[in-house]
């Protein structure tokens, strides 16, 4: 039976390493990372009767919900489809901050007793899969454990991504990347330039505003922005009226609807990219004048060939001259102010980056055997199983909508290979390792920056409305067993 979680008030929650007993160290499943994708699969292993134990490297749970506290973080898909389809968030709103996330999933894991299975301060430095034993050993900083199966869900950002600027060691203000900025700080009596034009710049750019003297959006391009109000539509809040009375029917029809819509527009503006333009002109006719449109929010790529930003309140400020958007190269530093290609200068105290993370799907050594395992160019079968990887699981969701979206079903998915295999005697699963053509679904500078470190996916539509119904149908011809 699905569950809803009202939305509770932000308060910062507690770290959780020293109030919980130490888990399993010898469970059937190790799962790594409790993030959003750790605490999902801790619940449906419980939900299945598995043992499992969650190693995480913080001393708190939530993923990126719990490290990135820049102002204005958020999650930019609405939350009725990020939360989790056994637990949905019931809320006036229909994005949520990033405190709001990070106590939902604490009363997630409260609720379903996941805690007392993770093992806080623990980072995974490397596993080996002991192909004699057919079990996972798992080396981490606080010991070795040991399991039958692994399931990842430590993210795939890693590292900061920091532009190289000309002249930066002469600038004697402060240069800091949002990986680093925490909310709680104000700029009242400083310049402030945010530099990045992605999802992050798009959601800091309006909460940072009010805490600064003045702030400038650079852009060294523009992307498709999307401004949403926020508030959850009328059948939403009626669906989850009916939740909270039980009839769980509506929520979950509602869930797929979104979704469909989420594909639906990703393949009507990549296959429409006429009809895409002329919705984002549109978009902003009321707001910014043609010139402005021109030169700040026409990009040079097509709809959804990049991941498209969803802003809240970045209409108004830009009416009221709150914040003010330039778009081109930074040419160099000066002492106070940064120089553009085309000379503009722009007087600076603090220099805030939302420039991305560089991609790193596995952060850890990963053997088999004696074979260390590199991810770059592997063959990744359904956002699942990587090629020649026994009894490993990495569920990945889609690129373009809610993560749990697809990251649920793959889970679910993975469940059913093990219990098929603890069914039938089986002690190992893989795929076999394989070329496969690859072409990203899309072209974000993350993506294209580190697509030599990625895997190469296959198996599915890359939608999760469909693949959710047609991809995760299980045939155990599609795996060797043993």
């Amino acid at each position: 039976m699905t569950r809803a979680c009202s939305t509770p008030p932000p308060s910062p929650s507690p770290a959780r390493a020293r109030r919980r007993p130490s888990p399993n160290t010898n469970p059937t499943v190790i799962i790594i990372g409790a993030g959003i994708t750790g605490i999902g699969a801790a619940y449906y292993l419980g939900l299945n009767k598995m043992s499992y134990t969650v190693l995480e490297a913080n001393d708190d749970l939530g993923g990126v919900w719990h490290t990135h506290r820049w102002h204005g973080a958020r999650c930019d898909s609405e939350f009725i489809k990020y939360s989790f389809s056994f637990k949905p968030l019931v809320s006036p709103y229909s994005l949520q901050n990033r405190e709001q996330i990070h106590h939902y999933l604490g009363s997630v894991a409260e609720e379903f007793a996941i805690l007392e299975h993770i093992r806080f301060n623990t980072r995974v430095t490397k596993v080996v899969f002991d192909t004699d034993a057919t079990r996972w050993v798992v080396h981490t900083t606080a010991g070795v454990f040991t399991s039958c199966f692994l399931i990842n869900g430590n993210g795939y950002f890693s590292d900061p991504y920091v532009p190289t600027f000309q002249d930066a060691e002469k600038f004697k203000g402060e240069i800091i990347h949002t990986s680093a900025l925490d909310s709680r700080r104000t700029f009242l009596d400083q310049d402030v330039v945010l530099v990045g034009s992605g999802a992050t710049a798009i959601c800091c750019a309006p909460a940072l505003s009010p805490v600064s003297k003045s702030l400038v959006l650079v852009q060294r391009s523009p992307s498709y922005i999307y401004e949403s109000s926020n508030r959850a539509g009328l059948l939403t809040r009626a669906c989850q009226h009916l939740h909270t009375m039980g009839i769980t029917f509506p929520m979950k029809l509602l869930r797929y609807a979104l979704q469909c819509k989420d594909d639906l527009i990703f393949v009507g503006f990549r296959g429409f990219p006429r009809f895409g333009r002329w919705f984002f002109k549109h978009h902003w006719s009321s707001t910014i004048d043609q010139e402005t449109f021109q030169r700040h929010f026409r990009p040079r790529y097509n709809p959804w060939e990049q991941r498209i930003p969803v802003a809240v309140g970045l209409k108004e400020k830009l009416r009221d001259k709150e914040i003010v958007i330039k778009t081109g190269d930074i040419d160099r530093f000066t002492e106070s102010s940064i120089v553009m290609a085309n000379g503009e200068e722009i007087r600076c105290d603090v220099c805030v980056l939302a420039t991305g993370f560089n991609l790193n799907l596995l952060k850890f050594d990963m053997y088999v055997g004696a074979e260390k395992i590199a991810v770059g160019g592997i063959n990744f079968y359904k956002g699942i199983m990587l090629g020649g990887v026994p009894n490993y699981f990495h569920p990945f969701g889609a690129w373009h909508t809610a993560w749990t979206q697809r990251s649920e079903t793959v889970i679910r998915f993975a469940i059913k290979v093990m219990a098929y295999m603890n069914a039938s005697g089986f002690r190992t699963v893989s795929v076999d390792r394989r070329g496969v053509n690859f072409t990203p679904p899309l072209t974000s500078t993350y993506i294209t920056r580190g697509l030599a470190m990625m895997p190469r996916f296959y198996g599915t539509y890359d939608l999760p409305a469909i693949d959710n119904i047609v991809s995760y149908r299980f045939n155990a011809r599609s795996f060797n067993f043993s």
